[in-house]
């Protein structure tokens, strides 16, 4: 498979539409109907050279009633009104947002770099899992951001289960650990965390045991899904 097809498969992302329509007569008697249909469709362009390039696409679609389809494409736009569509002779997509050079891909692992606006660099790696993209300096670091942002997808009853799988009521962890969980389970931002730790003296170094987590966050932000935590963990 070259990189071009191997690109467009890392990029695909199934989507799906319908339609429905329905009917009603008389007659001799009276009768009603109905139809449904759908439609799907993708598409990409890719190109090479300084500013210059070339695309095509292809994209299908069927349906008993209607239905529509909807594609995915990449490039990158530098904010001077110039596509850049590959750098040193390797493409460039777009993958959440983030302009990325493509290295090589293997299976659903991407090698590669970020491209910044003044076109320098950075070496990272991007895991694409359940239609989910994330990127890394590291592949363990693109994976662990990736299990963070499949976690907080699930809805919160999973999220509160998961959390009970890997915590203890009689063990200390580290405050970086509850750090993380925190945003998954309540969505809570860097920012937020981090002026909470630093009002209650308490670095990612420090540890806490799971009761005493519960204690310090129970009235703060999204305070009440950490209380079905604790309802779920049975502290009083």
């Amino acid at each position: 498979m070259s990189l071009k097809e191997k690109i467009k498969a890392f990029l695909y992302i199934p989507i799906t539409g319908y339609g429905y329509g329905y009917g009603d007569g008389y007659g001799n008697g009276d009768g009603d109907g109905y139809g449904d249909g759908y439609g799907n469709g993708d598409g990409y362009g890719y190109g090479y050279g300084d500013g210059y390039g070339n695309g095509d696409g292809d994209g299908d679609g069927n349906g008993d009633g209607n239905g529509d389809g909807d594609g995915d494409g990449y490039g990158y736009g530098n904010g001077y009104g110039k596509t850049i569509q590959s750098i040193n002779n390797n493409p460039v997509i777009t993958i959440d947002n983030t302009p990325t050079v493509v290295y090589h891909i293997r299976g659903n692992v991407l090698k590669g770099g970020i491209l910044n606006l003044d076109l320098s660099i950075e070496t990272c790696y991007v895991i694409k899992q359940d239609n989910t993209f994330s990127h890394g300096k590291t592949l363990e670091e693109a994976n662990k951001s990736l299990l963070e942002k499949l976690l907080i997808k699930k809805p919160i009853e999973e999220r509160i289960e998961d959390f009970t799988k890997l915590f203890n009521l009689k063990n200390k962890y580290k405050a970086e650990e509850f750090y993380t969980w925190h945003y998954l389970l309540t969505g809570s931002c860097s920012i937020g965390r981090n002026n909470f730790m630093s009002n209650h003296s308490i670095t990612k170094e420090s540890t806490l045991t799971v009761k005493e987590f519960i204690e310090l966050t129970e009235s703060e932000y999204q305070g009440s899904i950490i209380k079905q935590l604790k309802t779920k963990l049975k502290i009083k």
